[in-house]
């Protein structure tokens, strides 16, 4: 037998599928906008409302990966606990289940009828609405079409002894099927796409249903290499979620080995028809797994940072103020922008504080942590921007829009303050890792702009709260004195430099930190000054 037009029938009908699943994903995801972020982010308290969460934003995209790397995100971003990730991982493992169902119904018969409707809706639409609703048309079209190409691949194979024979043994050994799901589902990251596959196989009658369940079990475990890449890299609380991830999947494939006869038997029941039955065991081996392993979630915590030791960094991130319902009254609404842009000068003046103490200690921990910080600063400033810009269009008296755009300025400056406070982390990394000396004078320097920029920064963030011209005048002296002594600091090193009395390296990362510093304090200037002309 001639397997090189096998192979390519396959092979080329897995590509169509997953680009299929591509385009969908992508599609919806761009019609939906941050809807779905959102969802888990603030439905996530609620342990059955997280399994909700889970099973029904990867139902919508058709992607489990995108759900459970969003939260990776959301974790990084401190917007969520590891306590509600869990559920919105077990519900992830629910929703992956409807494309099973979706490709038992044999709809791939209608695989060009539908590629010809969405390609038409995404061509002719001028709306980029309606464009992603054609792309997701599209999409799925695409994944049907490429189902019906490897049906067709693998039809020769039924005559095939020696592969029949391999087949049937996934089933009489059902730890060679879970492994090969496994394996096959890790190197191409899509356990809808193994679904698939397999569901083509068993029409084509080269699979009997306890092979196809056992390949099915193993595309559970092996659909978590997608998280774990997500995770590297990521904060303690990421990789612990990851862990998370793997456990309950490896759990779940356990218990359903041990009762894999009488699951096979009950399976059966549920159709008379075998890609229904496939698609069937797959809902009901997600959905049980979930059902005995919810009631435990708490001990999966436990057991993760047993094995994950360490402290979690803790970001604060998210609105607390914002609320939508307050645009009904402009000048409610404008008083809780404005905590909210309180709370994230604090955020950017933590974040300075953690990034200076990492240079001052080479503390590449609290670099990761300031960067961690400086990420939920720029999250929480585009939230506040989103709302101002929201309150700005409504009638509002001419104090009050003075106001707003005082506030449009001021978390502007402050946004940059974090980055400069990210900067100053970079430089401690530097420092760090390549072992930089600076003089005794040199780091006095450093201290004193170190002192002065915090200070001047603190106090605009008084006059941001308290409205104090007194205070901000004495920002506007700081930034004065600060001008001054970088200067002066800049000539300073200069002439250590020409005496031999600082090691060449620290050249630059002294002339950084001293210009990131006096740029903190000309945007504490611009937050005094916008505050007090708001008022």
């Amino acid at each position: 037998m001639d397997f090189i037009p096998i192979l390519f029938g396959v092979v080329g009908g897995l590509a169509l599928f997953l680009y299929g699943m591509l385009l969908l994903s992508r599609g919806l995801q761009k019609a939906a906008g941050e809807k779905l972020r959102h969802w888990i982010e603030r439905l996530t308290n609620n342990r059955i409302k997280a399994v909700g969460v889970g099973a029904l934003v990867t139902a919508v995209i058709q992607s489990s990966s995108i759900t459970t790397v969003t939260l990776v995100g959301l974790i990084n971003a401190g917007l969520i606990s590891l306590q509600q990730s869990i559920p919105v991982i077990m519900g992830a493992n629910i929703g992956t289940t409807v494309t099973a169902q979706l490709i038992a119904f044999k709809v791939g018969a209608f695989a060009l009828p539908i590629i010809a409707i969405g390609f038409a809706i995404m061509s002719l639409s001028r709306r980029p609405q309606y464009k992603y609703i054609g792309q997701v048309i599209l999409g799925f079209g695409i994944l049907f079409l490429g189902m019906n190409t490897m049906g067709a691949g693998v039809k020769p194979l039924r005559t095939d002894p020696e592969i029949i024979a391999l087949l049937t043994s996934l089933g009489q050994t059902p730890v060679l099927g879970i492994v090969a799901g496994a394996v096959f589902t890790a190197f191409i990251q899509s356990s809808s796409a193994t679904s698939g596959l397999v569901i083509s196989m068993a029409s084509e009658q080269l699979l009997d249903l306890p092979s196809a369940i056992a390949i099915i079990i193993g595309a559970n475990i092996g659909t978590c290499i997608t998280v774990i890449f997500a995770s590297i890299g990521a904060t303690l609380t990421s990789k612990r979620a990851a862990l998370s991830h793997i456990i309950f999947n490896l759990i779940g494939a356990a218990i359903f080995f041990i009762i894999f006869g009488p699951f096979v038997s009950l399976v059966a029941l549920t159709s008379p028809d075998l890609p229904r039955q496939i698609a069937n065991a797959h809902v009901i081996f997600n959905v049980s797994t979930v059902i005995l392993m919810l009631p435990f979630a708490a001990a999966l915590v436990f057991i993760v940072k047993r094995i994950l030791p360490g402290k979690e960094i803790r970001i604060d991130g998210g609105s607390k103020f914002l609320d939508k319902r307050t645009l009904k009254a402009p000048a409610v609404a404008l008083g809780q922008a404005e905590k909210e842009a309180q709370r994230l000068g604090d955020m950017a003046l933590a974040t300075l504080n953690v990034a200076i103490k990492a240079f001052k200690n080479s503390n590449l921990k609290l670099v990761k942590v300031a960067e961690k910080q400086e990420d939920a600063v720029d999250e929480l400033d585009n939230e506040i921007e989103a709302f101002l810009s929201r309150i700005s269009q409504l009638e509002l008296t001419k104090e009050q829009a003075r106001r707003t755009s005082s506030l449009v300025h001021s978390i502007s400056d402050i946004e940059r303050v974090s980055d400069h406070a990210n900067n100053i982390a970079e430089l401690a990394e530097r420092r760090a890792r390549e072992r930089l000396v600076f003089s005794k004078q040199a780091l006095r320097e450093l201290d004193e702009m170190f002192r002065k920029s915090v200070d001047s920064y603190k106090k605009a963030l008084a006059v941001l709260v308290s409205k104090d011209k007194a205070i901000a005048r004495k920002v506007f002296d700081l930034e004065s004195e600060i001008d001054g002594l970088a200067k002066q600091f800049e000539q300073n090193h200069y002439d250590r430099m020409k005496n031999g009395q600082c090691d060449p390296r620290s050249s630059v990362v002294f002339s950084d930190l001293i210009n990131n510093l006096e740029r903190v304090s000309d945007h504490a200037h611009n937050i005094a000054m916008a505050t007090v002309r708001g008022f």
